[in-house]
């Protein structure tokens, strides 16, 4: 898979579908599903199939006996759905997740490695935006630094 990176600025269409963009759309593997997960606050991620299972392997061993682990994987799996597109490439995204993101119209898209995030695009610009390239460099190395 290619690197999923850049962002782009569009919009939700009047039946809250929207299109993914194609620089992200060609870089999933082909025929893959992809699928809508509430990954991190403030947008809805969107992953292909093998990434959402790497991310999900830490409960193949769950203790079906352990009631906090076991409410935590049905929460997680409760988060996710699959991305339908229509014949015209366009995708419904479910209410659920659009108030999850706090999408109404216009959205950033961006790439995040080896998935993708949808953002509404205030929100984006508040939390995103404000961050200047030397203080996310300094964030990303340090953490890198300690590990």
């Amino acid at each position: 898979m290619k690197l999923l990176s850049g962002k782009v600025a569009h919009q939700l269409d009047a039946k809250n579908r929207i299109r993914i963009p194609a620089k992200y759309k060609n870089a999933f593997p082909e025929n893959e599903k992809l699928y809508y997960v509430e990954y991190a606050p403030d947008c809805i991620s969107v992953m292909p199939e093998s990434v959402l299972g790497e991310r999900l392997t830490s409960f193949d061993e769950v203790n079906p006996g352990d009631p906090v682990m076991m409410n935590a994987k049905r929460r997680i799996l409760c988060s996710i759905d699959e991305v339908a597109e229509d014949a015209q490439g366009r995708a419904q995204i479910p209410k659920s997740f659009r108030e999850y993101a706090g999408l109404v119209k216009d959205v950033v898209t961006v790439g995040m490695g080896n998935y993708i995030e949808i953002w509404a695009q205030e929100k984006f610009e508040n939390s995103v935006g404000s961050m200047t390239i030397e203080q996310a460099n300094r964030v990303a190395y340090k953490k890198s630094s300690e590990q």
